[in-house]
């Protein structure tokens, strides 16, 4: 056996064992499938598409799981976002302002109950006047079940006017959202730029506080004291009669005293 015919010996040996470590590798990979969060931060990129405003909340949203991940938080119900929106376009102090983002993930009572496994999204511009549009956004993730979406904060009050609200369905979950957009005022546009927050969404339904039942009149109310009277006691007889005062009998006639008649 020569030199030429050990040489390309042990460059087949030596291509066998990196095609093996290779696809090892990849195997390897393969084998490690996305996370839930890791899915819906894809579905989200590809929602947003090239909005710069949206990228950049998705990526928020991406920098809060891993700081999630990292620190194994749960049970995090930070009612306001985490930090208030820059604003700019309008405000008390124009050209720059804040918008107060906050989100509700429970309450009960009439027509403001919140479904189990969902959560009502507000925000609040420093603006005099109603606004009269509302392009405000909110992305949102579920990092436990992987369910995200992009939610229009479009519902109207009874005047038709914007309520700069919305309600999205995000199951049971630690929830992380981000929200941007515009609001349009009489006089002015407010652009708001991405803010994130940290929710913990419940399936349990908010306890509801139930009525007292209603009496019955005719039966004794049980949390009333009823007394009984005492078998000791004396009872109290009606005020005493004055005495009549006893007269004095007729004296029968003394005998001595008769005169007779004539």
């Amino acid at each position: 056996m020569n030199g030429w015919t050990l040489s390309r010996r042990a460059l087949a040996v030596a291509a066998l064992t990196a095609t093996a470590t290779l696809g090892a590798s990849t195997t390897a990979t393969a084998d490690q499938p996305k996370t839930p969060a890791e899915l819906g931060i894809d579905q989200l990129t590809q929602a947003v598409g090239n909005d710069i405003a949206g990228k950049t909340a998705v990526a928020n949203i991406a920098r809060a799981d891993q700081l999630v991940a990292a620190a194994k938080l749960e049970n995090v119900q930070f009612t306001p976002f985490s930090y208030l929106a820059p604003t700019l376009g309008c405000g008390f102090n124009m050209p720059f302002s804040l918008t107060n983002a906050m989100a509700v993930t429970g309450i009960s009572g009439g027509a403001s109950s919140l479904p189990p496994g969902s959560v009502s999204f507000q925000a609040m511009a420093q603006q005099n006047g109603f606004p009269l549009a509302s392009g405000l956004m909110v992305a949102w993730l579920n990092v436990n079940n992987g369910r995200s979406g992009i939610t229009a904060l479009d519902d109207q009050t009874e005047y038709n006017l914007p309520a700069l609200s919305k309600t999205a369905e995000t199951g049971a979950g630690t929830v992380i959202a981000s929200l941007w957009g515009t609001i349009d005022y009489p006089n002015a546009r407010c652009v708001v730029l991405p803010t994130v927050g940290l929710f913990t969404v419940t399936d349990t339904p908010p306890a509801l506080q139930s009525a007292p039942a209603p009496t019955d009149p005719a039966k004794p109310d049980a949390s009333t004291p009823t007394t009984t009277p005492d078998a000791a006691a004396p009872t109290t007889s009606a005020a005493p009669t004055t005495p009549a005062t006893p007269t004095t009998p007729a004296q029968a006639p003394d005998a001595g005293s008769v005169t007779p008649a004539n």
